[in-house]
């Protein structure tokens, strides 16, 4: 789904209602010569540090001989952007120079809507200087569609819903749902929507199936008139997670009690269905859902040096490599390119 964000400006007035975090990822090892810093959001953390450390093992050279190596760094899709923005005024001021470590070569974020806004900001910094690639001329590294996380028990329930949240405007236990679900309360966890994508597009999602409206036909008129509505649904959130990882990890480790419905990311599913655990839990697919694609944003802006441009380039052809690609599948997230198996791990949830 696309939203034109530039001209609704939903982002700021649904983020007055919330708050949160994302936390860093590890550096990959074996690095030595030009650093090539990866800005990613949080879905790709796992990813891009398995890529980095074997694109690292194989000590990759420019044309010129010189080595480079990929170093990755993982925030809420929210903090990157303003990282980013954040970096760029500091620049046009003159209180940062463009050679400054603190600059990422290659960006990401986890879905369409922050990339969007990376771009109406830095074009809002630097009018007509188009340092942001378009969505479409940024190469896809993976996509993963948004989903409700639930046990078994509890998830026949609520794949009877016609609508999802439209029943929790008014539910309070699972049983409210369906008479055959477990007498439990809900408690339904996602992560802040103002520096996280997957909370954000949670958010953007229950205004759209509140206001029987598609994400796209949105207006800020329409936020004030169904906030009513959605707090509603927020009332059964019980805590706002620092990233969807981290979010379905801990699901999984404290149980329904902590958290009976997540919305989170396919790949969160998959992934904790590969934890040690008796539970076993699945995706509910709604009938509207984003799909959050994750690209590499290569920035033709005076931060990104000729070296650095032509090591980013390397590495992105290495990420969107078939090698690559299957860590990509082994993390339950779906391949960027064409042609690359998704495995047993994406059987129906």
């Amino acid at each position: 789904m696309k939203i034109n964000w530039q001209k609704i400006s939903l982002i700021p007035s649904l983020g007055l209602l919330f708050l949160g975090a994302c936390t860093p990822a590890n550096n990959s090892s074996n690095t030595s010569g030009l650093e090539v810093k990866f800005l990613v959001g949080s879905a790709l953390e796992k990813f891009c540090n398995q890529a980095a450390t074997q694109l690292n093992q194989q000590q990759p050279k420019l044309d010129n001989g010189k080595s480079f190596y990929l170093k990755c760094e993982a925030k809420g899709s929210g903090d990157v952007v303003k990282d980013i923005v954040s970096l760029s005024q500091k620049l046009k001021n003159g209180t940062i120079q463009p050679d400054s470590p603190e600059f990422p070569t290659l960006i990401s974020v986890d879905g369409e809507i922050y990339h969007s806004q990376l771009l109406y900001q830095i074009n809002q910094t630097y009018p007509g200087q188009n340092y942001i690639p378009q969505i479409t001329d940024a190469p896809l590294l993976a996509n993963s569609p948004m989903v409700f996380m639930a046990s078994q028990e509890i998830a026949a329930g609520l794949r009877k819903q016609p609508d999802i949240y439209r029943s929790l405007v008014s539910a309070k236990t699972h049983q409210d749902l369906d008479p055959n679900s477990p007498q439990l309360p809900i408690h339904y966890v996602h992560t802040a929507p103002t520096r996280s994508n997957s909370g954000l597009q949670t958010l953007v999602a229950q205004f759209a199936s509140v206001a029987n409206k598609r994400p796209e036909q949105l207006t800020v008129a329409n936020v004030k008139q169904y906030q009513f509505q959605v707090q509603k649904i927020q009332s059964k959130v019980t805590r706002y997670g620092v990233s969807t990882s981290s979010l379905a990890e801990d699901m999984v480790k404290n149980g329904p009690f902590w958290a009976s419905i997540a919305s989170v990311y396919e790949s969160s599913v998959i992934e904790a269905n590969t934890a040690n655990t008796q539970t076993r839990y699945e995706a509910i697919y709604p009938s509207s859902t984003f799909t959050s694609n994750m690209r590499a944003i290569l920035p033709t802006a005076p931060w990104v040096s000729e070296d650095e441009q032509e090591a980013a380039e390397k590495a992105i052809e290495y990420l969107r490599s078939p090698a690559a690609q299957k860590i990509m599948t082994d993390l339950g997230l779906r391949p960027g390119i064409p042609g690359v198996p998704l495995g047993a791990k994406f059987s129906a949830q």
